[in-house]
C-alpha cells in the first residue's frame, strides 16, 4: 500500500510540474523543462533551473514545445494568436495552438515570433548599445561613434527607436560630428497590413545642418515575413523642418511623399543583415528637390549576448537648401551588447 501510494504521489508531482513549465522536445531527442523567455528571428531562448545560462535553440531543430501559459502567437501569414501550445510528436513538424476560442493545427515554421503575455513591460524589450573607437597619431585624430537601439512589442503593435553618434575631434581643427534619433510606431490592422507613424532627428556639422525634424505617417505590408527573413514596405507623407547654420543660417519647411522599404534576413548562422531605403520627393517643390536615405548593416553575435557589427548610412539630398555637398554616409565597425 505504501509503495502504491508513493508512486501515485511521483506521478501526480510529476504532472503538476510539467503542467507549470514549459517543455522543449529537440530533433536529437532532447527533452528541456523550464520556461519560454523569447522566440524571435528563428531563435527560441529557454531557461532552466539546473542551467546557469539561458539556452538558445535554433527554431529549425525544436521538434516539439508545451507552452503551458498564455502567449501571442505570431504566424507568417499575419495571424495572431493568444493561447498556448502544445506538442504533435507523433507527427513530425506540426504542432497544436489552442487559443481563446478555437484550437488550430500547423506546422512548427509557421510560427515567426512568440510572447509571454505575463511577462512584465522589461521582458518584452530589446535593447542594443554599440561603440567603436580609432586614433591616428599622426595627426591626433580621434574617431568615436555610439549607437543604441530598442524595440518593444505587444499584440497589435511594435516601438522601435535609434541613437546614434559619430565624431572625429583632432587638435588642430574643429569636431565634425554627425549625430541622429528617432522613434517608430507601428499598428498591425489586419493580416499583413499596418499603419505606421514616427519622428528622425539630425544633425551634421559638416552639412552645416543644426537640425532637421522629419515627422511621417502611413500605409505599411510585408510581403514575407517568415523565420528566415522579414521584407515589407510601405508608403505615407512626411514632413520636414530644416535649420542650417554656417555664414548665412537659413529655416525650410517641406512636405514631401514617402517610400518606404525594408529587408532584414537573420537565419545565417550567427549572421544578420537589416537593410532599410527610404525615399522622399518633395510635395512643396515637386520635380525638384529629392531625399534618399539607406541604412545598411551586418551583425555577428558572439558568446554573452555580445556581438560585432558593420554599418553603413548613407544621404543623399538632390538640392540643399544652402551650398553644401549633396551626399554624406558613415561607415563603422563596432563591437557591442544587447539585452532582452
Amino acid at each position: 500500500m505504501k509503495k502504491l501510494l508513493f508512486v501515485v504521489l511521483l506521478l501526480f508531482s510529476t504532472i503538476y510540474l510539467f503542467a507549470q513549465y514549459d517543455i522543449l522536445y529537440t530533433s536529437n531527442g532532447d527533452v528541456l523543462v523550464g520556461e519560454i523567455k523569447s522566440m524571435r528571428q528563428s531563435v527560441l531562448v529557454f531557461d532552466t533551473n539546473y542551467a546557469d545560462s539561458e539556452f538558445k535553440v535554433d527554431w529549425i531543430e525544436v521538434k516539439g514545445l508545451a507552452a503551458n501559459g498564455m502567449h501571442l502567437i505570431f504566424t507568417n501569414d499575419g495571424s495572431t494568436y493568444i493561447g498556448s501550445i502544445q506538442p504533435l510528436l507523433e507527427t513530425d513538424g506540426l504542432t497544436r495552438v489552442i487559443a481563446e476560442d478555437e484550437e488550430i493545427t500547423m506546422s512548427l515554421e509557421n510560427i515567426v515570433e512568440i510572447i509571454a503575455l505575463e511577462k512584465n513591460f522589461l521582458d518584452r524589450l530589446i535593447v542594443s548599445l554599440d561603440a567603436g573607437y580609432s586614433y591616428t597619431k599622426a595627426n591626433s585624430s580621434q574617431t568615436l561613434s555610439i549607437n543604441g537601439n530598442y524595440r518593444y512589442q505587444a499584440r497589435r503593435w511594435v516601438l522601435t527607436g535609434n541613437f546614434s553618434k559619430v565624431g572625429t575631434y583632432r587638435d588642430d581643427a574643429d569636431e565634425t560630428s554627425r549625430t541622429e534619433g528617432g522613434s517608430n510606431f507601428s499598428y498591425t490592422l489586419f493580416g499583413k497590413s499596418f499603419v505606421f507613424a514616427g519622428i528622425s532627428l539630425l544633425r551634421n556639422n559638416e552639412q552645416k545642418l543644426d537640425l532637421r525634424t522629419t515627422g511621417k505617417a502611413g500605409l505599411g505590408y510585408y510581403v514575407v515575413r517568415t523565420n528566415h527573413m522579414y521584407f515589407g514596405g510601405g508608403g505615407g507623407l512626411a514632413t520636414s523642418q530644416e535649420k542650417y547654420g554656417g555664414d548665412e543660417p537659413s529655416s525650410d519647411q517641406n512636405l514631401e511623399a514617402l517610400g518606404i522599404v525594408t529587408l532584414n534576413a537573420y537565419d545565417i548562422g550567427d549572421l544578420s543583415i537589416n537593410t532599410s531605403l527610404s525615399y522622399y520627393p518633395s510635395i512643396t517643390d515637386w520635380g525638384g528637390r529629392r531625399r534618399f536615405d539607406a541604412d545598411f548593416s551586418l551583425k555577428y553575435d558572439l558568446p554573452m549576448e555580445f556581438y560585432i557589427k558593420i554599418s553603413y548610412t548613407h544621404n543623399f539630398d538632390s538640392k540643399p537648401p544652402i551650398d553644401v555637398p549633396s551626399h554624406d554616409f558613415v561607415f563603422q565597425t563596432t563591437f557591442g551588447w544587447e539585452w532582452n
